[in-house]
């Protein structure tokens, strides 16, 4: 596997044709509304973590690679960034990181600079930072951006201008959640000003429902107090009993973080919601839609798309490069099919997000999941997305166990898995990448990375009485 010579390596990134074609005429807004008062700095992004929570999505790769209608997570980071005029990036990397730089490392002339600092043990955010420390020594301050976040440029905007409004020596952007236990916390007095951080410790710890939310700007006095105390919460109570001045920068729209496998399905709802729904449907030229295909709702279809006769797509959905759809299929409600998916005859998909290269078989059954790239589900396969009687749905990650906040939840497929003819898989469950799912078989439990699972069948032959025939 490909890694950089040294822990610093400069590259560019690239911006989709279909983001360009949808958002050009928003980023162009939100640079014309930029104060340009406001100071250039580096944008540090951090990538390097594992994803525990969300495998076996991200066994194989970075949170921050993880696809949203078609896109990976980081490129809407950088997409913000360079909507605000920030180009000098610095991103810290570890997990995953050979997939990360071998799809950013090329650029397409918007003079990007990204520098890679690689993180070789995943210990925090706050290591992460001090990571980079060589990377910002020379920086008075810079925007510090967390990479399993979905940013637009708007909350880009806001923050940096929220800082040069209050001259905080550090400006946080926040936002309400109805689970405050789950990120980390601020208390803010009337006036704006963050009081105190709580990081991420259970239903006891935190303080508001405000949540940090992933996007702030630091001066370089932070690098030396994490040095320090180790603790971003500990430097927060140094830094804020010296007086200095942190404020709060609120974010009242939607938001998302990456943290189980349901926000991507949420992610993949905010982005449709604010890039295709209600704004009109894009179809690639080079697009074969059968006339007898109903359309409804916002689409977008890309280059080399073929959808076959009686299909019908119900948007907002968005089909990727060369997909390819069989006829009398279904796909509807925030479907996002990536580059190379193949589905057949009489398909239905709901709400689901199906990687690169997945082959879906005749007459299946696919809503509310996930599905890793280059797997395989053969015809007739179910992937259910509720119990019968509606009973609350948990998914587990080590010692946490965790309810699903909606009724409807479908499976989590990895990478590589081969699902057979008629199997079914419950609610709430992963797959784990590489795995045989053997024709038949029915999984209401996890299955571990590397697993066949097979089912036997024992046959009984008797004799029949009172033989009628058909009546």
């Amino acid at each position: 596997m490909w890694e950089p010579a040294s822990d610093a390596y400069i590259s560019s990134c690239i911006l989709p044709n279909w983001y360009k074609f949808i958002t050009g005429l928003t980023v162009l807004c939100i640079k014309r509304l930029s104060i340009s008062s406001v100071s250039i700095m580096k944008a540090l992004v951090l990538t390097a973590g594992e994803g525990q929570r969300l495998r076996p999505l991200t066994s194989n790769r970075s949170k921050s690679m993880l696809m949203i209608a078609g896109r990976p997570v980081l490129q809407y980071i950088i997409d913000s960034l360079v909507a605000n005029d920030i180009h000098d990036i610095v991103m810290v990397v570890g997990h995953g990181r050979e997939e990360l730089i071998d799809h950013f490392q090329m650029g397409d002339g918007e003079d990007i600079r990204i520098s890679y600092v690689i993180q070789h043990k995943q210990e925090g955010a706050e290591n992460a930072i001090l990571t980079a420390k060589e990377e910002l020594k020379s920086e008075e301050e810079f925007l510090l951006i967390n990479g399993d976040v979905l940013v637009e440029p708007e909350m880009v905007t806001r923050t940096l201008s929220n800082h040069e409004t209050t001259g905080s020596n550090v400006t946080m952007l926040v936002t309400l959640v109805s689970n405050p236990e789950q990120f980390g916390t601020v208390k803010i007095g009337s006036d704006g000003i963050v009081q105190k951080l709580v990081e991420k410790g259970g239903p006891d710890r935190y303080l508001s429902n405000y949540a940090v939310a992933g996007v702030s700007v630091f001066s370089k006095e932070i690098l030396g107090l994490l040095e320090k105390h180790g603790k971003m919460e500990t430097a927060f109570e140094e830094l804020i009993g010296k007086g200095e001045k942190v404020s709060a920068a609120v974010w009242e729209k939607e938001w998302a973080e990456f943290t189980w496998p349901w926000d991507i399905l949420n992610a993949n709802r905010v982005v449709m919601d604010r890039q295709l729904r209600g704004k009109g449907s894009f179809i690639a030229e080079s697009a074969e839609i059968h006339p007898s295909v109903v359309i409804e709702g916002s689409v977008f279809i890309d280059e080399g798309v073929i959808v076959r006769p009686n299909t019908t797509l119900v948007g907002p959905i968005y089909l990727g490069k060369r997909v390819y759809i069989g006829n009398n299929s279904l796909i509807r409600d925030y479907c996002s099919l990536c580059d190379g998916v193949r589905i057949g005859y009489a398909v239905e998909v709901r709400n689901s997000m199906v990687f690169e290269r997945v082959n879906v078989g005749r007459m299946t059954y696919l809503a509310d999941s996930i599905v890793g790239a280059d797997t395989c589900i053969e015809a007739g396969a179910q992937l259910w997305n509720w119990r019968p009687g509606g009973e609350p749905l948990f998914l587990e990650s080590g010692d946490e166990r965790v309810q699903v906040p909606s009724r409807k939840f479908g499976a989590i497929i990895g990478d590589n898995v081969v699902i057979g003819v008629n199997a079914s898989i419950y609610p709430a469950t992963r797959i784990g990448e590489n795995s045989i799912i053997s024709a038949g078989c029915v999984i209401e439990d996890d299955i571990p990375p590397n697993s066949e699972v097979t089912m036997q069948q024992k046959l009984k032959i008797s004799g029949r009485k009172n033989v009628k025939g058909c009546d």
